[in-house]
C-alpha cells in the first residue's frame, strides 16, 4: 500500500486547510522533486478552474517553476490568482485555441504546455498538440474524451519525429485511474516472477463518484451533458459493444465516508486505452453524481432529448445553464469528494481493487496533472504520445502515485474488494 502525503496542497484562499508543509524543502525531498530550478510551465485554459488548480498544485511541488496562465480573459486570470496561493507572479498570455499563430506564439520557448481548456469533446483537431509539435515543446493535456485521445495518440510519430514527450488523459480520471490499474497489473506480475505461470487481467472495472460539479462548475457540466450524447464503446471478452450512455447502472462501494453509490456507464478514453495498451478482454467506465436525481435526470435528458442537443458546447450551454443553480446548491450541501475504485480480476481468480478518495475534485484534479507534469520535466516520458498506462509515459509510477495522492482521505493499492467495503456493506458478510 503506497502511503499517503499531506503536504504541500495547492490552498484556494477561501478555504482552511491544516496540511500545509512547515518547510518546502522538506516537502520537496518527502516527494523526490528533481526538476531544475526556472523551468517555464505554459497552462493553455490556466484561467480556468482546472488550469489554475493545475498551476497552483505545480508551484507547491516546486515554487521555482515559472508558470503562464494562458486564456482569452484577463480578468478570469486576476481571479485565478487571487483564488489560490502560489500564483502571485504568475504571468498571463492571451490565447486564442482557433488561431494557430496565438498558440505558437503563446508555448514558443516553454519546457511544457499543459492543456486544460476542456471540454474536449467534439473537437475536430489538436490543435495545442499540434502548436506543440510545431516548437518542439512537450505536452500534456486533461483530455476526457475517446476519439480526442485516439486523435492525439495518432500524432505521436510526429512528436517522436519531433523529439518531443507528450502525455494525453492525464486528469484524475482518466489519469491517475489509469496509472493505478497499470501499478496494479504490474505487481501482481511481480509477485508471480519466476513462480510459475503469470495470471493475466481478464476485467477491469473503472468507478467513479463525484457529487455535483465536484467544485469545477460549468466545464464538467458541460463534459457530462456533451457525454450524454455519445454512444458507449466497452469491451468484453475482447469485443468491442456499443450501449446507450448512462445505461448498465451499478452500485459500487467506495468505502467508509463515501459508501454505495450508483454508478452508469459512460463513453471514456481509459476504457480503451486500457483494453488495446494492457490488452485486457472486458474493460468499462461508470461515473455517478449525488444527489441521485442528477443521475435520473441526465438519464432522462439522453433518453429524450434530441441528437442535436448535445452536438457541440455551443449546443449545451442551455442545458449547463438551467442546471448550474442546482449544481451549485448541491456542492454547498454534498461537497466536492472525488472518489475513483479500480477493480481487476485475474485468470487465477484474484480480484485486487484499488481505492482513491480525496475531499475535494477541485484540488486532486490539479494535483494528478502537476504530477504527470513533472514527470515530463524531470524528463520521465519518451518522445511520442503516450497514454498514462504505458510505459514509456511514466517512469516511476510509484512516484507518481504519492505526488497524485497528496491529501487524499483514502488511497489503497492491491486490496481485495471486501477490504474497502463501507462498515454498512461489511455487516452484511459478518455472522
Amino acid at each position: 500500500m503506497l502511503t499517503n502525503v499531506a503536504k504541500g496542497l495547492p490552498q484556494l484562499r477561501s478555504q482552511s486547510f491544516t496540511t500545509r508543509p512547515r518547510s518546502l524543502n522538506a516537502h520537496r525531498a518527502g516527494l523526490n522533486v528533481r526538476c531544475a530550478a526556472g523551468k517555464k510551465v505554459v497552462v493553455v485554459g490556466g484561467t480556468g478552474r482546472v488550469g489554475s488548480s493545475t498551476a497552483a498544485a505545480l508551484k507547491a511541488l516546486d515554487p521555482d517553476i515559472q508558470i503562464t496562465l494562458a486564456g482569452r480573459s484577463r480578468e478570469h486570470f486576476e481571479t485565478a490568482k487571487s483564488n489560490w496561493e502560489g500564483l502571485e507572479h504568475a504571468v498571463f498570455s492571451q490565447c486564442e485555441l482557433s488561431d494557430a499563430d496565438s498558440l505558437m506564439k503563446t508555448i514558443d520557448g516553454a519546457d511544457l504546455v499543459v492543456h486544460t481548456a476542456g471540454p474536449f469533446q467534439r473537437k475536430k483537431t489538436c490543435a495545442v498538440l499540434e502548436a506543440a509539435i510545431a516548437t518542439k515543446t512537450p505536452y500534456i493535456d486533461v483530455c476526457d474524451d475517446m476519439e480526442y485521445s485516439k486523435m492525439a495518440k495518432a500524432l505521436s510519430p510526429s512528436a517522436e519525429a519531433a523529439g518531443i514527450p507528450a502525455i494525453t488523459t492525464t486528469g484524475i480520471y482518466p489519469g491517475v485511474s489509469n496509472v493505478m490499474a497499470a501499478e496494479m497489473v504490474a505487481a501482481v506480475k511481480k509477485t508471480q516472477d519466476g513462480e510459475g505461470t503469470v495470471p493475466t487481467p481478464e476485467k477491469l472495472e473503472f468507478s467513479y463518484f463525484t457529487p455535483g460539479s465536484g467544485g469545477l462548475g460549468p466545464t464538467i457540466l458541460e463534459t457530462s451533458f456533451l457525454l450524454c450524447g455519445e454512444e458507449v464503446t466497452a469491451f468484453k471478452d475482447g469485443k468491442a459493444i456499443t450501449v446507450k450512455p448512462g445505461s448498465y447502472r451499478n452500485v459500487v462501494d467506495f468505502g467508509e465516508g463515501v459508501g454505495e453509490r450508483e454508478v452508469f456507464l459512460y463513453n471514456l478514453p481509459e476504457v480503451y486505452s486500457a483494453h488495446t495498451i494492457m490488452n485486457i478482454p472486458s474493460v468499462s467506465a461508470r461515473f455517478g453524481t449525488s444527489p441521485g436525481v442528477f443521475n435520473s435526470g441526465m438519464n432522462l435528458i439522453t433518453s429524450v432529448g434530441p441528437k442535436s442537443l448535445f452536438e457541440s458546447a455551443e449546443s449545451v450551454k442551455f442545458l449547463v445553464a438551467l442546471a448550474t443553480p442546482f449544481v451549485k446548491l448541491a456542492d454547498v450541501f454534498e461537497g466536492e469528494t472525488c472518489a475513483m475504485k479500480v477493480e481487476l480480476t485475474f485468470s487465477d481468480g484474484s480480484s485486487p481493487c484499488g481505492l482513491y478518495v480525496h475531499p475535494k475534485l477541485s484540488v486532486c484534479v490539479g494535483q494528478a496533472a502537476a504530477a504527470f507534469a513533472l514527470n515530463v520535466l524531470e524528463g520521465g516520458t519518451s518522445p511520442g504520445v503516450w497514454y498514462p498506462e504505458q510505459d514509456e509515459a511514466v517512469s516511476d509510477r510509484s512516484l507518481l502515485l504519492k505526488r497524485a495522492s497528496q491529501g487524499t482521505k483514502k488511497f489503497i493499492m492491491n486490496k481485495p474488494a471486501w477490504m474497502l467495503e463501507s462498515p454498512a456493506s461489511a455487516d452484511l458478510f459478518r455472522f
